[in-house]
């Protein structure tokens, strides 16, 4: 027995001389807790990590002073002394700041909301989360893990998915890149193919939905997608990366920095290189991606941070809708219809290609304790286009072979005046005389006369702005912030050849300037207008698709447009104690002009400045009820000019479009939050009324024909609920989900304009779409989630996604009869998901590494993503189906990487 006493005060004694320490590791600027983040007793091995809430435990110190080390990939280390007294320590919670040089001057720029205090539906997708999970996925399908969010990789190509918020297209979603907008200048439309290197280089996402807390006068109408990239990192080092993944996706990586050197400079690089088959056949992955960043110090209260990154790629397409049964039934989901053969090597009629670097350098002043500046003068330059057919022969387009795929060859040999078995008839070789006093008799290609070639749509631009954000405590509690934000555009568009498919010549008649050649058609030997144009000579050149051609070997169109942006902002906010409010205005006015060299004659080709006024107005405000609890509540006004393609939607510079007025916005949003030991919740519900908005569709016909509907004057209604939460089921097993349940509903009949492909005009019509579900996105989305930490660095993660009440967007071709107004647009089945993944971070020769694996679409479902509107009298929800154009999801994918940090 008196052992056994004296072994109880042993324990007690020991129990007491070794006590823990608790705390809360968190980011500095944005609050979000730093899952994984070590804890170190300096000097030694004994250390914990963070848990899920970025809380910690360390245990096994005695009672006395100790040094401890904090750090996390990513963050500036720190060391902090804790003194343990009565057996434990309460470090509360500590902020680790990036060790990104100029991040937080960023972050302001970006207007980066911040955890109960910034009153907007938010959610935040971290750097590691973004390696780990994204893999050979596109870029946007990281988001779909919080509410009311829908993408799709549409046709498959790489790069070309899309993404909706609250049911808003991509058109009405501000895509910002380190506070400057990305998104087009003419439509506001983003391509994601531009920034293939994006996932290698972003340190956060956030994605705020609705108006969101951008100061400027973006078009925010569905929501802001802030993407905030590495800058210059202050410590040096570096890493290496491969990854692999299914139909021969290989990528390879590497980034180094150089930390800050003893005279104040940084440098930062990071490149990569994508390859691959494609998952959709003859859509291949040809990649770069490249990032540089430079930071220099002047003084202690100056910075200058100078980035530029890009993407140069190319990559197959699969470029409209494909039959529903055809997919399913006949050729496979993975059919292309645009792929086959040609001189015994697979021929792709529709590729992409382009190469868009942006640069900017950031100016950031410390004025004062009181007084900042943060100014960024920022440039891009794009180009590439997209290619595609030109031609008579577009109903052979739609014949395919018993594998669905195109013969090339056979339109070749039409080209060449010899046989073919697709039953086109043939075409005889014209005489032509040009304006050099070349003459003789060919194989000429027009878009009238016989013949079918490979071109490309041409879409280059200059860019370049201006960003300029002043912030003024005006006292402890009131901050003024104003700023400019000027941006100056340039588009051009043309086409040229890239493949005449055996044949001498492509007849051009469409450029009113350049008709000094003369193709005898009808034979009778006299110069008639219809054989008269331009005859361009064969390129053949694939490597040649990047290269600007002269003028006089443009084909079909040829126009530039400017578009000026001069816009002011100002914003005020409030924060002391459990209040947090802001109250901002932002005005624009924007100029734009168009030029046409083909349709036009020298003295028309440039029309008149046509000048539009917008901006917006919002408030909003939070209220931290107590530590757990916290409402809040914004709401806003938008007048947004029109679209470039809304004022010119016949193409033409006689007409612009007198009707053409500012699209508006009110949208109003109320929130709850509840943060509570091992569970975070967020409720949200919104409301949005749209009036007068420009939508642009296309379609194409039975007989392959494409047209183009341009839409003035649509209104819609946007309103939902949205629900987010994480909880800690154990201190290993962390459990996420989202829901979001929508109504988005199109509440007036508009009229539009429509275009062939040429950009001729066809005619105008009224669109009866009046209570129809607003397509091309479920309204209802609802994901569970679970991070399991196995221990040694082991994870795993698992999500099941579900979507409903998806519907089919309308087609115009479909809706301009009266008799179908009230019936509603062709709702598709809805479908579950499930991801997987596997993630190990271990030490290799001293090294930190990092390994994962990712499975998507686990059990290789089959669903339909995105679907046409298609109502026939009589027909089953089936058949409808079944006889409409769409695209199948994904089967199951898979990809597995390897990352070492040095």
């Amino acid at each position: 027995m008196r052992n056994f006493y004296a072994l109880l005060l042993s324990l007690l004694i020991s129990a007491s001389a070794f006590a823990q320490v608790s705390g809360t590791i968190t980011d500095s600027e944005t609050g979000e807790p730093l899952v994984g983040a070590t804890v170190l007793v300096k000097g030694t091995t004994q250390g914990t990590v963070t848990n899920f809430d970025g809380k910690f435990s360390l245990k096994g110190l005695s009672d006395g002073s100790h040094d401890l080390v904090l750090t996390y990939i990513g963050y500036t280390e720190q060391e902090m002394q804790v003194s343990v007294s009565g057996g434990k320590a309460d470090l509360g919670t500590v902020e680790l700041a990036s060790s990104a040089i100029g991040l937080a001057a960023v972050n302001v720029i970006a207007s980066v909301a911040v955890d109960r205090k910034t009153p907007v539906a938010v959610s935040t997708i971290k750097a590691e989360q973004i390696e780990t999970k994204l893999g050979n996925q596109e870029f946007p399908e990281i988001l779909k893990s919080t509410p009311s969010i829908y993408t799709t990789k549409q046709g498959g190509g790489f790069g070309d998915a899309r993404i909706n918020v609250r049911g808003f297209s991509q058109e009405n979603v501000a895509l910002l890149i380190n506070g400057l907008s990305v998104s087009g200048m003419e439509d506001n439309r983003v391509y994601w193919s531009n920034w293939a290197g994006l996932g290698d280089v972003t340190r956060t996402i956030q994605i705020q939905r609705g108006l969101g807390a951008s100061r400027m006068a973006v078009s925010s109408v569905g929501g802001t997608i802030n993407i905030i990239t590495k800058t210059t990192d202050q410590e040096k080092g570096g890493s290496v990366s491969s990854a692999i993944g299914n139909d021969g996706y290989q990528k390879t990586g590497v980034t180094l920095s150089t930390g800050r050197t003893e005279d104040g400079w940084a440098f930062t690089f990071s490149g990569s290189r994508t390859t691959g088959d494609g998952y959709i056949e003859g859509n291949y992955i040809d990649a770069w991606s490249y990032f540089v960043s430079v930071a220099k110090e002047i003084g202690t209260k100056q910075q200058l941070l100078f980035t530029v990154f890009g993407a140069p790629q190319r990559h197959g397409q699969r470029d409209f809708f494909h039959p529903i049964d055809d997919q399913r039934d006949v050729y496979g989901t993975k059919w292309n219809d645009d792929f086959g053969y040609y001189q015994g090597q697979e021929f792709l009629i529709r590729d992409n290609f382009y190469h868009k670097p942006q640069a900017s350098l950031n100016h950031i002043w410390d004025i004062s304790e009181k007084t900042n500046l943060i100014t960024a003068l920022y440039g891009s330059v794009g180009r590439g286009g997209g290619t595609g057919d030109i031609g008579t022969a577009r109903e052979f387009l739609i014949q395919h072979d018993q594998y669905g795929h195109q013969n090339f060859d056979q339109i070749a040999r039409w080209n060449q005046g010899l046989s073919n078995e697709i039953g086109l008839e043939d075409f005889p070789d014209y005489a032509y005389e040009m304006a050099n006093g070349n003459s003789g008799t060919g194989r000429i290609i027009s878009n009238t006369d016989g013949g079918m070639i490979k071109r490309a749509s041409m879409n280059e631009h200059e860019w370049y702005g201006l960003l300029s954000n002043l912030s003024h405590d005006l006292s402890d509690n009131l901050t003024l912030t104003g700023g400019i934000d000027f941006r100056f555009y340039t588009g051009s568009h043309y086409r040229k050849t890239i493949d005449l498919l055996g044949g001498d010549f492509w007849f051009d008649d469409d450029n009113v300037n350049d008709m000094a050649d003369w193709v005898d058609f009808n034979a009778d030997g006299v110069r008639d207008d219809g054989e008269l144009g331009n005859l361009i000579r064969p390129t053949n050149d694939a490597s040649k698709l990047f290269g600007a051609v002269p003028d006089d070997q443009k084909i079909d169109y040829y126009n530039d447009e400017n578009i000026n942006w001069y816009g002011l902002f100002a914003q005020l906010e409030y924060s002391k104690g459990p209040l947090s409010a802001f109250l901002s205005g932002a005005y624009n006015a924007t100029q734009m002009r168009r030029h046409d060299f083909f349709s036009e004659l020298p003295s028309n080709q440039t029309t008149d400045w046509l000048n539009f006024s917008g901006g917006n107005a919002k408030i909003g405000a939070n209220y931290n009820i107590n530590e757990q609890h916290n409402v809040f509540v914004n709401a806003g006004y938008i007048s947004r000019a029109p679209y470039f393609d809304a004022l010119f939607p016949t193409f033409n510079n006689d007409e612009p479009n007198s009707d053409a007025v500012n699209e508006k916005v009110v949208a109003f949003e109320l929130g709850y939050g509840l943060r509570a030991t091992g569970f975070a919740a967020n409720l949200n519900a919104y409301y949005t009324d749209w009036s007068d908005k420009t939508e642009s569709l296309s379609s194409r016909d039975a007989s392959g024909q494409i047209y183009f509907a341009s839409l003035l004057g649509v209104d819609a209604n946007h309103s939902g609920v949205e629900l987010d939460f994480n909880a800690r089921v154990s201190s290993n097993v962390k459990l996420t989900g989202f829901a979001g349940i929508n109504n988005w509903e199109w509440k007036n009949n508009p009229t539009g304009t429509i275009t062939d492909e040429a950009q001729n005009v066809l005619g105008d019509a009224t669109y009866y779409i009046d209570g129809l579900k607003v397509g091309g996105s479920a309204q209802t989305t609802l994901g569970v989630g679970t991070d399991i930490d196995l221990g040694n660095g082991l994870a795993l993660t698992a999500q099941w996604f579900y979507f409903d009440n998806l519907y089919a967007s309308y087609d115009p071709a479909d809706r301009d009869d009266s008799a179908l107004a009230g019936i509603q647009a062709l709702e598709l089945p809805s479908y579950g998901l499930v991801d997987a993944g596997m993630t190990w971070k271990f030490k290799f020769a001293g090294l930190d590494a990092r390994a994962n694996v990712n499975i998507n679409n686990l059990f290789d479902t089959e669903y339909i993503a995105e679907a046409q509107d298609r109502y026939r009298a009589g027909d089953s929800t089936d058949k409808l189906i079944n006889d409409t154009g769409g695209w199948f999801g994904f089967g199951r994918t898979w990809n597995a990487g390897l990352k070492l940090y040095f």
